[in-house]
């Protein structure tokens, strides 16, 4: 039986290799390109679980999907069976690298909330930090909820949160009853179902993400700064950037909203530093702005000082402070005395300490007797020297 399942997957990846040709081929079409963009707020229902061979290549789950016929691989609409489970775990086991992605993408094309627990039997083996075990258990709670969740906690290895994320992207007001009903342990210890809601709502929508992050910190959560990164990261998937602007711009003024702001400012500065400037310049006067400019610079920096530096001179004066932050805290790392002398050269006193401190940190990690001699002249108090060497 498993060789007549193999057989039909490499009949199935022929077909593969026809359709990436065609896809291909199609990428040009620049209609077809407009298409293919995404706002920042889908639909649940138009979503579908990314699995680790959709990464590899859409198209090969596509045709794998639509072309196998093997024993194991029903046709649409019928069910699978428990011999058809059973040998698609046999390969997903023993075959080789093609052959378990194929055989994983139709467990998960097959995965109903009937069949979840016997299909899960089949990726028991797998180590709870793999991408297979988080995929299958995020989809498994994208179409069965709370059951998926409850299944988890009669299980050693952590699937919980995994399912909760499944969840969320799909069904947020659902996944969030839930989760609010859980003691304040349950949500945060090692469940790690805090960063189920957090990956989840930001499948679904990353305004509902930015929110749970904000609520997080409201009640204390030192985590929630990582959290807006993640919602940042899915708001950024839109490649738009007047809607990943407003996005950031809805976030209470604060903390959080100056790290989205720095995060989104870091990505595109990755792209086009000159133009990450332009675009953090062009923000409403506050310290988000101040954040965008600095983080833009720090990026600058990393790419080309030389160039990074001619362009602070050129900025208003009223963000060049921001600018040299990031500009000194990113070339401390390569040229440690080069970055404290820009740090100090900040024209706020309190910007200019706390850059001088940052920078100091670095200098002293590295070369320990040359950052003492410059701590004698950096006329620092000595508060902030002894957080420099560690002293508080």
């Amino acid at each position: 039986m498993k060789k007549n399942i193999l057989h039909h997957l490499i009949w199935a990846l022929v077909a593969i290799t026809t359709f990436v040709v065609g896809s291909k081929m199609n990428s040009s079409n620049p209609e077809q390109s407009a298409e293919s963009k995404r706002g920042l707020q889908s639909s649940s229902s138009s979503r579908r679980v990314v699995t680790s061979a959709e990464n590899d290549s859409n198209s090969r789950v596509k045709s794998t999907r639509s072309k196998s016929k093997s024993g194991s691989e029903t046709k649409e609409g019928s069910t699978l069976t428990e011999e058809g489970i059973a040998e698609l775990g046999a390969i997903f086991k023993d075959g080789n690298l093609i052959e378990r992605r194929l055989a994983f993408a139709e467990m998960l094309k097959q995965l109903t909330p009937d069949n979840a627990r016997q299909l899960r039997e089949q990726i028991a083996h797998m180590s709870q930090d793999s991408a297979e075990f988080r995929e299958f258990h995020y989809a498994w709670g994208s179409i069965a909820g709370d059951e998926a969740i409850l299944h988890g906690k009669d299980t050693p290895k952590r699937d919980m949160a995994a399912s909760l994320a499944g969840w969320a992207s799909e069904d947020p007001q659902s996944a969030m009853a839930y989760f609010n009903n859980l003691s304040a342990e349950e949500q945060s210890d090692g469940t790690h179902m805090k960063w189920g809601a957090a990956f989840g709502l930001a499948d679904a929508d990353p305004q509902l993400a930015a929110e749970f992050a904000v609520e997080r910190s409201q009640s204390g959560d030192k985590d929630a700064d990582k959290m807006i990164h993640i919602a940042a990261a899915a708001a950024l998937k839109s490649g738009d950037q007047e809607e990943v602007t407003q996005w950031a711009s809805n976030i209470p003024e604060g903390d959080l909203q100056n790290t989205a702001f720095q995060r989104i400012a870091g990505d595109y500065a990755k792209e086009d530093p000159a133009k990450a400037v332009e675009w953090a310049s062009n923000l409403p006067e506050g310290e988000g702005k101040n954040h965008a400019v600095g983080s833009s610079f720090h990026q600058w920096a990393n790419r080309d000082p030389k160039e990074a530096a001619n362009a602070i001179s050129t900025l208003p004066f009223d963000q060049q402070d921001s600018a040299t932050y990031g500009y000194a805290t990113s070339v401390v790392h390569k040229e440690p005395a080069a970055g404290v002398q820009w740090a100090a050269n900040i024209k706020d006193p309190e910007a200019r300490t706390n850059a001088m401190v940052d920078t100091g940190r670095v200098f002293y990690r590295r070369d320990r007797e040359a950052a003492q001699e410059w701590l004698a002249t950096s006329n620092l108090t000595e508060d902030s020297i002894q957080r420099i060497t560690g002293g508080k």
